[in-house]
């Protein structure tokens, strides 16, 4: 299967619903091996279901997948498709894995609306950018803990944390952690930019979450204020002050390595 599905939420990742086609409509039986591994969670009747666009957001760079429905377009008629996790292979198609409410319907060639969990976003989203926020912190407090590289991410509820080269104690949470809130109350604006090659090496940026290459080559940078700049392709606020109070619960370190435990409200 080689659809390669534009990834709709990379220029704005504020909407909430998108029109588009379908382009495949099967039981995750019968995808190839490679794809149904991605899909190994879910009941073996669930469907994989392809659009020519997508305003949902696959698993990956430490973020969940959203959650959602997509139907007929036009039309409260037919069946629902419920959307319970979405994956994208490697060739860039994306699955939408879940199950219909009632009998399979779609089709090639069929116009659906796809409407995402927001508050399922929204408390992902939340989570992305505070991680963004800790690692510029943990960069501005460097002459006071020293420089730590950052190596390692996750922005999953319950598992969230940021992982950096070096010691870090718990006398230093509380440091850590009124830099943080210090940099959520300047309500700095969170965007996103594409940057070729060039750039990226002149600024040096930290490859922790890896690049997500549009169409032309340019990696997706996502900035805070003028002062950050990640490769990233996840979702996030449009400013620091929408995360909400970000907790940092507690340092564990092992081998050289500490992480940083965070959480933000679930709720706002």
């Amino acid at each position: 299967m080689d659809h390669h599905t534009e990834l709709v939420y990379l220029n704005d990742a504020s909407l909430r619903e998108l029109t588009t086609t379908i382009l495949s409509c099967q039981p995750i039986s019968q995808l190839a091996e490679n794809e149904r591994s991605l899909a190994k969670t879910l009941d073996a009747k669930s469907f994989a279901l392809i659009t020519r666009q997508t305003v949902f957001y696959p698993q990956g760079g430490g973020q969940p997948s959203d959650t959602g429905v997509i139907t007929l377009a036009g039309t409260n008629q037919g069946s629902a498709f419920k959307v319970m996790l979405v994956r994208k292979t490697l060739n860039g198609t994306v699955l939408h894995l879940g199950e219909f409410t009632d009998q399979p319907s779609f089709t090639h060639g069929q116009l659906v609306s796809q409407s995402i969990d927001y508050a399922k976003r929204d408390y992902h989203s939340r989570l992305h950018t505070a991680g963004h926020i800790i690692g510029l912190a943990m960069r501005l407090l460097s002459s006071v803990l020293g420089e730590k590289k950052k190596v390692k991410a996750n922005h999953a509820p319950g598992q969230a944390c940021m992982e950096f080269e070096g010691l870090l104690y718990n006398e230093h949470k509380s440091v850590i952690e009124e830099k943080v809130n210090e940099l959520v109350n300047m309500k700095l604006p969170v965007t996103t930019e594409w940057w070729d090659e060039d750039r990226i090496q002149q600024a040096d940026l930290n490859m922790v979450e890896g690049l997500q290459l549009g169409k032309n080559g340019q990696a997706r940078i996502a900035l805070i204020g003028d002062i950050d700049a990640n490769p990233c392709g996840g979702t996030h606020v449009e400013h620091t002050g929408l995360t909400g109070f970000i907790t940092i619960r507690k340092i564990a370190r092992q081998k050289g390595i500490s992480k940083l435990s965070y959480e933000v409200p679930a709720l706002l």
